[in-house]
Parts: structure tokens; sequence; C-alpha cells
């Protein structure tokens, strides 16, 4: 008998909960799930039987009995699939393989020589070739392809501008589909960043905001248990917050942005025009941080202030109690970003924040867009199923 649309938008939601109650809660018996996601226990054997014939849970050891027969457990099949998630940078792409609970089983850097679309594109296409060498067998094989992009990108996967790699209006969804013959999923960078901090922090509660800084600062922002992207998609372009009016002015258009004060980009300038000794870019600039210079490290400071204020609008517009911030330089901006934030967010803010400094060796938004990649494939989103036969 053919099922009604109410009837098979019922049965997938009940298969998307018993599959997150066992990645949850695993290894579980069927009578504890049953009881845990308030089904009959017909319903979860037959929803638990689909799932392994989808090789996506597998049993594996047997449970303590309660008094009838010992259970058998239920356990999610991590290996069944895996994910690949790409960083692109003005230098780089970043490409981190992993399994379905996000497990790291391969990193590597991918050189590009220019920021062009074009080019950009053929080093993703490097990147997934190499991944289809790494991957382990699998029973879905690479379930995708996820990409974070330090540029506003709309519902459709359109790079709309990223202009520290100079794109404007890129379809790079499409274009990458077309190309890689797999679902990809478009990220904005701080975005995917907020996403990983939240997947695996526990005391992340409900709320957090991410701050990513490179040549630019971009925010991902995580409200009540979602990404929060905003109305058009474009939330969290704190790097373009107002600090100064009368400031210089900024490549947005506006003048004293957050970006001219603290960016990467802004502190090698104020190196250079400061006469520092060796000064090429922001590496030689920490590392003169690191060696003690004191130009260097007020430099970082006078930066460390600017961010802090930026912090504090950012506390008082998303009252968040986690602050999360990513940046090479954050050892020698901490201390005065936490001082602007002691001195000037209002007391019931202040009182109960958690500020932290990432370390930016974890590839955090490669990661993140991997788990989105998951999160897609795992709800069944078209064009995430598993391939037919």
């Amino acid at each position: 008998m053919k099922q009604s649309w109410n009837q098979s938008s019922m049965k997938h939601e009940n298969k998307r909960l018993v599959l997150q109650q066992i990645i949850s809660d695993e290894p579980i018996s069927r009578a504890d799930l049953a009881k845990r996601c308030g089904l009959n226990k017909a319903t979860v054997s037959s929803l638990v039987a689909e799932l392994m014939d989808d090789s996506l849970v597998k049993e594996a050891g047997i449970g303590e009995s309660s008094g009838g027969r010992r259970p058998v457990l239920l356990y999610f099949s991590r290996e069944a699939g895996y994910a690949l998630g790409l960083n692109v940078g003005g230098g780089t792409v970043e490409a981190v393989l992993t399994d379905l609970k996000g497990t790291i089983m391969a990193h590597e850097h991918f050189q590009t020589r220019e920021p062009a679309y074009q080019s950009a594109i053929t080093v993703m296409e490097k990147a997934v070739e190499w991944a289809h060498g790494v991957v382990p067998p699998s029973p879905h094989g690479i379930i995708g392809v996820g990409v974070a992009v330090p540029g506003m990108i709309d519902h459709s996967g359109t790079v709309l501008n990223a202009p520290n790699l100079q794109w404007r209006d890129r379809p790079l969804k499409h274009d990458l589909e077309d190309r890689l013959k797999l679902p990809v999923l478009i990220e904005n960078e701080a975005n995917a960043g907020a996403y990983r901090e939240y997947q695996t922090r526990s005391d992340a509660d409900e709320s957090l905001l991410y701050i990513s800084i490179g040549t630019g600062i971009g925010a991902g922002i995580v409200l009540n248990g979602s990404l929060y992207r905003g109305q058009s998609g474009y939330a969290g372009e704190i790097g373009h917050m107002t600090l100064d009016f009368q400031g210089p002015r900024c490549t947005c258009g506006n003048s004293g942005c957050l970006e001219l004060y603290a960016s990467e980009l802004a502190l090698v300038e104020k190196a250079m025009e400061a006469g520092l000794k060796d000064c090429k870019d922001f590496d030689s600039l920490v590392n003169s941080a690191g060696e003690g210079d004191e130009l260097a490290l007020s430099l970082f400071t006078e930066a460390g202030r600017a961010l802090g204020s930026g912090v504090v609008s950012a506390i008082h517009a998303y009252d968040t109690k986690h602050i999360i911030i990513a940046s090479r330089g954050g050892e020698w901006m901490k201390n005065a970003v936490r001082d602007t934030v002691r001195k000037k967010a209002l007391p019931h803010y202040r009182d109960d924040l958690d500020l932290v400094f990432l370390d930016t060796r974890l590839p955090a938004a490669s990661l993140g867009v991997s788990g989105l990649v998951v999160d897609e494939f795992l709800k069944g989103r078209k064009g995430f199923e598993k391939a037919k036969e």
C-alpha cells in the first residue's frame, strides 16, 4: 500500500530520531532505544533494520539482562562513509578527511599560486583526488565535500563576495558539483569554525560566538543550538563593525572598521609603517613578538584593545556566554582583549563570560564543513542520500 506524504514524512523523522539517539547513547539496546525515543518496540525494530541495511547501524556485543534475554547492543557505524572538508585560504587549500563521527583520517595542505577562482577550483579537484586515494573502503565511500570560504555565501552556495580571494558572484557549489560528481556544501569559514566548536564543546550550552581572525575578521554565531546566518545568510561580518566613524577608510566603503585595527593584514601594515625590523608578513611579526620585541608586542596589545571593543559589542548584541577567538596572534592579544572586556562590558554580561583563545593549529573550519556534510547526509537531505545501486 502506498504511503501518504504525512506517513512518509513521519517515518523519515522517526528514522532520524532513532539514528541520532543511537549516535548519542551508543551502545544501546532496542528496548532502551524505544523508551528514549517514545516509540513502540515494533517501530524501532523496523527502523533499526532499515538503518542496518543502509550500513549506518551495526550490532556488536551483548548487554546486561534486566530479567529476560540479554539484549543485543547497537552502535553507530562511523566507518560507513567519509566526508571531505576543505578550507580555502589566500595561499592554500587545507583538506581534512573524516569518518562519520568527525575523527580525522587524513590531513593535507595544497598550495595555490594565486587566488584566481579557476586556479582554486583546480586545486580543490586535486584535493578530492588525494582523498579518493587515501579513503578506506566503506559502503558509502566519500559522501560529500564541504568547502569553507572566507566570504559571503548565499543559500544556493554562490560566493557573493570573498574580498581576500578576490571572488565575486562565483557559483562555487554548482561548479564543483559539475566537476566532482559529488554532493558539495559551501559555508562561510567562521560559521564552519563555530559549528565545529559547538559540536565538540561539552560546555557550549546552546549558544556561542566564534571569531576568526586572518586577513580579515569574521564571526560564526550559534544561537539556540543552530547556526545563525541571518535573513539572507550574511550574519557575522563583525570585521566591518565600526570602531571609529572618523577612522581610515575600509575596503568595504565604510570608515574605522574593526578589520583596520585587529586583522593580520592591518597588523603587518602597522608594523611596516613603524619600521619593525625584518617584518615581511604576519609570521615574521609573530616571531618577533615571540622573541620579546617590544614594538611587536605593543602592536599586538593595541590590536587586542580594538578586538576587545568589538567583543564587547558582540557580547551586548548576542548575550552569549562563550566567546571563542581563533587567531595566530592570540597569545599576544589575549591579555589586552580580556582587560578591555572587563572594563567595558556591562556587569551582567561579563560576570559569567567564557572567553577562550583557540589553538589555530586545529583545522576547525575544515572539520566544521566536514561535520556539516555528515549532518546533511544523515538527515537524508537531497543530494546527500545514499547512491542507489
